[in-house]
């Protein structure tokens, strides 16, 4: 019997996604990579000068390291996919709870404080905005190892000074504190599902919905009173606020975590950076493991925080030995948003430019003053088509540079390419290395009117 086979060809058609990205990701290049580059290397750098640590983590883990940690709206947030072996593995979608299982399980015995830095991506999968990508861009610090309100003080110091020096002058550092609301549920003693409702209500900041539910809750005067208080317990006056808030506290929770929190601003005298500070007893916003303050910066004209952290104190405990911390994260993306709000132009992406552009011709001079200016801190760029004079000079225009060296002549000659005719000036061995000062001054001079514009 002849046995007849059948073929069956399945055609699906799709759009083809070659040569594009998916949705809530990018690509950065040229000027727009280096300026985050740049933020990244800065407040790193900030963050090394005050004894912080850098560490390292893995993209990705166990998806049940992450979704156990976190909160509801965290967990549907989580990029998972298996491994080879079955497993499910998760994109990290924020650096503390890895900082979290590092020292929990591998460095519960080293001297504290503990203090990290980091600087890497992240990955949620949330809807694309502005401002909100899935794949973003995280620098900040962790502190692990002291319940000091001396602690939260620094961290808050440390991200005030963060924005500065990265250029946000106009912010504020917004504090809330867990305990006095949890200890105000305590007070109320509600169903788990009322409990839920009110919760929703205060995250939300809706006054409808907290209206509503004084409505329909019974409660007494001062249960009553501290809750249709809460939402106005915010602002910049800070002694004022604390003082209504202890008017108010039903409970040793709520007095304990207005302590806290005036100690904290205490604190920040010291550091001066007081003037930045509002308080909002209402912010009740939870990744799922602060357990104190919480605190987020605002800037003029940005729809959302530009850094979040707060204190996590049993976050470390569910890896290992309980151990409080504290800690930030800075959005690079949001706090370069932030910087270039009130821009009234938007610069057009282009190669970061050179400071010279030098014609070498393959002599070994050349190729020793190109090596020493780049030494000295300048961007060089050797001309790889042999180009001179006109062909030199506007080469040199196309890409930015405000000089251009022809060392294919003798002597060598300089183009100041920013004038209308340049002039040619030769360089001589003596004059070399003034011109390297030269165009260092220049340089220092141009950097200086560019942060000058950014902070008009």
């Amino acid at each position: 019997m002849t046995e007849r086979t059948r073929v069956v060809t399945i055609q699906f058609t799709t759009r083809s996604s070659a040569g594009q990205v998916p949705a809530g990701v990018a690509d950065y290049f040229w000027g727009e990579a280096y300026e985050r580059r740049q933020l990244e290397a800065t407040l790193l750098d900030l963050f090394r000068r005050w004894g912080y640590g850098d560490v390292v983590t893995p993209t990705f883990e166990y998806a049940d390291t992450l979704s156990a940690r976190s909160n509801r709206e965290l967990q549907a947030e989580l990029c998972r996919f298996l491994d080879r072996d079955g497993s499910m593995l998760a994109l990290r979608a924020d650096m503390t709870i890895q900082v979290a299982r590092l020292v929990g399980t591998r460095l519960h015995d080293a001297p504290q404080p503990q203090r990290f830095c980091y600087a890497g991506s992240v990955f949620r999968d949330v809807e694309p905005r502005a401002g909100q990508q899935r794949e973003f861009w995280q620098a900040g610090v962790e502190l692990l190892g002291s319940t000091a309100p001396e602690a939260d003080a620094e961290v808050l110091a440390l991200t005030a000074r963060a924005l500065e020096i990265a250029g946000i002058d106009h912010f504020r550092l917004v504090i809330g504190q867990m305990q006095y609301f949890e200890g105000l549920l305590q007070a109320l003693e509600l169903a788990p599902d009322v409990r839920h409702r009110l919760t929703q209500a205060i995250d939300r900041n809706s006054e409808p919905e907290l209206e509503a539910f004084l409505r329909e809750t019974r409660l007494s005067q001062p249960q009553r009173q501290a809750l249709s208080e809460m939402p106005r317990l915010g602002g910049a006056a800070i002694e004022e606020i604390l003082h209504r808030a202890e008017l108010l506290a039903l409970n040793a929770t709520m007095r304990q975590a207005i302590a806290n929190l005036r100690s904290i601003c205490d604190a920040l005298v010291a550091f001066d950076v007081l003037h930045r500070i509002a308080l909002d007893l209402s912010e009740i916003h939870n990744l799922g493991y602060y357990t104190g303050i919480t605190f987020e910066a605002l800037a003029p004209g940005v729809g959302f925080r530009i850094a979040s952290g707060g204190r996590y104190d049993n976050l470390v405990g569910t890896f290992g030995a309980t151990m409080p911390a504290v800690g930030v994260a800075l959005g690079l993306e949001r706090v370069l948003l932030a910087r270039r709000m009130g821009a009234s132009t938007t610069a057009t992406p282009r190669p970061l430019s050179p400071d010279l552009v030098v014609t070498a011709g393959n002599h070994r001079a050349a190729i020793e003053f190109v090596g020493q200016a780049r030494r000295e801190g300048l961007v060089v760029v050797l001309d790889l088509d042999q180009r001179r004079a006109a062909g030199l000079c506007d080469y040199a225009r196309a890409v930015g540079a405000p000089v251009a060296l022809d060392w294919t002549v003798e002597p060598p000659t300089m183009f100041d390419v920013c004038a209308s005719t340049p002039a040619a000036q030769p360089v001589t061995p003596e004059t070399a290395g003034a011109l390297i000062a030269e165009l260092l001054a220049q340089k220092q001079q141009r950097t200086t009117s560019t942060m000058k514009e950014r902070r008009a």
